[in-house]
């Protein structure tokens, strides 16, 4: 098949009837390895499990581009009403679950990928699983491959160049009080009254770094819980508290903020999605606003795999549109995913060209 845009869409087409929600990527890694064989049989395979990469290497000094995206997708939901396995295409657009997300940038950069003729550096594809939950993906596997000096991570963003990324930083909170007999209130502390009090001071806390892309960081108390029996003052009191981050704080210094201002005890139930953002001077920025220009620089206030990517200069840049993933009867715009694969392959030819 040598026609370029054919070859796009019977890929995506491919991928995308393979299911694949989280852990359950074996389809279409398949798919991917296959397709990398038949069309890039120069490239020397790196696979782990369900984590799949293929690299190129000019023989000739410089540096490494990753090129990076994900297979796994969330579950379908009922709310579905095609198949979500059945690919289709309507008014240049392509339904299906994971099309938008990510699958399409799989393609993209797969088919980049094979088109790349490198004058120096290596060139690296990863495929990777558990992107959406779990840590069998990325995490483990970066060891596995060449260390780069610059990444793109393939994520839908109309192609505009998200250059920050929020983190997650999770608190867990416990009241604690004496319990009693709900007759007899001013014998007993209630627990509940503890937390009531600590989330109203929550509400109160301003964090007042805003940093100069992504803004805010964000607070809320998502979850809470106490007693099990009407009669009973609760002696403990438990609240949820997520905070959507940004590189203005450290997850330390805002873990010890909230303990600053409650009474409960803190305990950080998960720290390892940190903020991330894209050095203003670095390459593979300039390179994507050489390879688009019409391209708006923002933030981007959803996780990715992006946060594994400690130390390297990246970007999150893809085709689709965030506000489609998740949703039933996903679908990608055909002619972006085209210039997804443009825009890639300028970016690679800057680079190792």
């Amino acid at each position: 098949m040598n026609d370029p845009v054919a070859l796009l869409h019977a890929l995506l087409h491919a991928l995308v009837a393979a299911r694949s929600p989280s852990r359950e990527e074996g389809p279409a890694v398949e798919v991917m390895e296959a397709w990398l064989r038949a069309h890039v049989p120069a490239a020397s395979p790196i696979r782990a499990d369900r984590n799949l990469a293929a690299v190129l290497d000019s023989g000739v000094p410089g540096p490494t581009l990753l090129l990076l995206s994900h297979l796994d997708t969330v579950p379908a939901t009922a709310a579905w009403t095609r198949d979500p396995w059945a690919p289709t295409i309507e008014g240049g657009r392509m339904y299906g679950l994971g099309a938008n997300d990510a699958k399409a940038s799989c393609a993209a950069m797969a088919v980049c990928f094979a088109a790349a003729r490198l004058k120096r550096g290596k060139l690296v594809l990863a495929t990777v699983c558990e992107e959406e939950v779990g840590r069998g993906g990325l995490e483990i596997f970066l060891p596995s491959l060449p260390p780069a000096d610059h990444a793109i991570v393939g994520e839908p963003t109309g192609l505009d160049v998200a250059v920050a990324q929020n983190g997650l930083l999770i608190l867990d909170c416990e009241a604690r009080g004496r319990a009693g007999h709900a007759a007899r209130p001013h014998l007993a502390d209630n627990a509940i009254y503890t937390a009531a009090r600590d989330i109203l001071a929550l509400e109160a806390l301003v964090l007042d770094r805003v940093h100069p892309a992504a803004g805010r960081t964000t607070h809320a108390v998502t979850v809470a819980s106490a007693g099990d029996r009407h009669n009973v003052i609760p002696d403990r009191a438990r609240y949820t508290v997520d905070l959507r981050t940004t590189p203005s704080y450290t997850h330390a210094e805002l873990a010890d903020l909230v303990r600053g201002v409650v009474k409960a005890e803190v305990t950080v139930r998960s720290d390892r999605f940190r903020p991330v953002e894209t050095p203003s001077a670095a390459p593979v920025l300039a390179a994507a606003l050489r390879a688009r220009p019409e391209a708006k620089t923002f933030a981007s206030p959803t996780l990715s795999d992006w946060a594994h990517l400690v130390g390297i200069s990246a970007i999150k840049w893809g085709p689709g549109l965030s506000e489609v993933s998740h949703t039933a009867d996903e679908w990608v715009e055909l002619a972006m995913v085209h210039a997804a694969v443009d825009a890639y392959g300028r970016v690679v030819a800057d680079l190792l060209g």
